[in-house]
């Protein structure tokens, strides 16, 4: 009786020379059941996009350290000389993701990288020197690194993981993969995990996974930086905000004290709630400006729970901090004083709490031809070029140009036309420009949007009346209506 080998099984993978753009096809072809390799991925797989992550590198570790503990507690080192740092809670301080990495940067790190999972960016600054920022899929930002990046982090891993007795001995898994032609993380990524796993074994899936940029575990921050963590047991479930909050004030008033012996201030709240159906309710409550003022803390965690509040009874209170130095203030004699950081921070969470998140903030326009189109984002400082006045008024520093000051919705207007072009407009309203058209541009047509119900087809114009004001009109192509959009200042 003969029984097959494994080699009988597995079909032979001969060496592939073909030109790069065939490799991952060629190899491809060898595996079984496999389609186009570049759009497969494994049963489940979904792509990393929580949290915000910032690798430092490029030099000695315990100075990367030192920078990493200025920014977030939450710091995990590894071999190489490579230190991992949680980035999430930053945005609201130093603004987003390209502008913590210049922050991380300026403060003399050699290669800074941040992307949605930990595994990304530790590759990306290991591959690319200077500032990388990859906010999207991890693997799509993956996809051009070199092998070679891998094999060197994973050669790190493993003699760190040895100790002095020296590095164990490797698979030969880059060495396979060098004879299929896999150059790339991508490439590598791309293969059927199924039919890797018959080949390679757990190592080479546990590899694929980090070129997917899946991290392969959570991140462990060193013992050696300081946390400012507070958690206590109830004895009873509560299931009300107003008990609730004599407990955040019981866990935040040491957390404060300790805040101010170590000259730090809070930038982002972590908020852990037990649940009695065994399940964790977690919120992030990111801050505008370094605070550590108790009572302000316990406002905006309970004003966000009242926004967010969990499916069931709590019975343990976990609460994180993330520090910052503390501010200086200046306050100047002569000009008024500014509300602070604080009234402003709990006004926000009011406002927030009361009519939403997404409607509360400062209008963004969007990059597109419709009309009116905008989206809320968080409030900011002012720019550079902004003057802050006595009367709490920002001037700018740039020259004055025209603003178009619309109206939502857009008013209703009777126009003569002449000629083609508006002669007249007239309207009931008091108090809306009427008269005689003395100057008119356009018309602009702008359409689209016709897939959506916010689909729009319209002719533009913009007119100077008699009575001095400067207005855009438009017509509705489809139902022959007049409006007026808006007004110039």
């Amino acid at each position: 009786m003969s029984i097959p080998s494994y080699d009988d099984l597995a079909p032979a993978i001969p060496d592939i020379s073909n030109s790069p753009g065939e490799r991952v096809a060629s190899v491809a072809a060898l595996l079984p059941g496999a389609g186009p390799v570049a759009r497969r991925r494994p049963p489940g797989h979904v792509p990393v996009l929580r949290g915000l992550w910032a690798a430092l590198h490029g030099a000695p570790v315990e100075r990367l350290a030192a920078i990493a503990c200025e920014f977030s507690p939450r710091i995990e080192r590894h071999p190489g000389g490579t230190v991992v740092l949680d980035v999430a809670g930053l945005q609201r301080l130093l603004g987003d993701a390209p502008a913590i990495a210049s922050e991380l940067a300026r403060a003399g790190a050699g290669h800074v990288a941040i992307a949605s999972s930990y595994t990304a960016a530790m590759l990306l600054a290991r591959a690319r020197p200077g500032v990388t920022v990859a906010t999207g899929d991890p693997e799509t930002a993956l996809r051009a690194v070199p092998a070679s990046v891998l094999q060197h982090f994973l050669t790190e891993c493993e003699g760190a993981s040895a100790g002095p007795q020296g590095r164990r001995p490797r698979a030969p898994l880059f060495d396979v993969l060098g004879r299929w032609g896999l150059t790339t993380l991508g490439e590598f990524a791309a293969l059927p995990a199924g039919e890797l796993a018959a080949r390679l074994g757990p190592a080479g899936v546990a590899a694929q996974r980090l070129a997917r940029g899946i991290d392969p575990r959570p991140l462990v921050p060193d013992t050696g930086v300081p946390r400012f963590l507070a958690s206590s047991g109830l004895e009873w479930p509560i299931e009300t905000l107003e008990p609730l909050s004599f407990v955040f004030a019981r866990l935040l008033d040491p957390l404060a004290a300790a805040l101010e012996r170590a000259d730090r201030g809070a930038v982002a709240l972590h908020l852990a709630l037990r649940l009695t159906d065994r399940t964790t309710h977690t919120r992030t409550v990111p801050l505008p400006v370094a605070l550590r003022d108790p009572r302000v803390l316990r406002t905006l965690l309970c004003l966000d729970l009242e926004s967010h509040p969990p499916s069931a009874a709590v019975d343990v209170v976990t609460i994180e901090i993330d520090p910052a130095p503390a501010r200086i203030l200046q306050y100047s004699l002569l000009e008024r004083a500014l509300p602070s950081a604080e009234t402003l921070a709990t006004l926000m969470a009011r406002l927030g709490a009361l009519v939403g998140d997404t409607r509360c903030g400062s209008p963004v326009l969007l990059d597109t031809h419709q009309p009116d189109a905008f989206a809320m984002a968080p409030f900011e400082c002012a720019d550079k070029g902004a003057v802050v006045t006595s009367r709490g008024a920002i001037e700018s520093a740039v020259d004055h140009v025209s603003v178009l000051r619309r109206f939502r919705p857009p008013v209703v207007v009777r126009v003569s036309m002449d000629g083609g072009r508006p002669a007249h407009v007239a309207i009931d309203r008091r108090g809306m420009p009427v008269g005689t058209v003395q100057q008119a541009a356009g018309p602009w047509r702008g359409c689209g949007g016709w897939w959506t119900p916010q689909a729009w087809n319209r002719d533009e114009w913009d007119v100077a009346l008699s009575d001095g004001t400067v207005c855009r009109l438009f017509r509705d192509r489809d139902t022959g209506q007049w409006c007026l959009d808006g007004v110039f200042d």
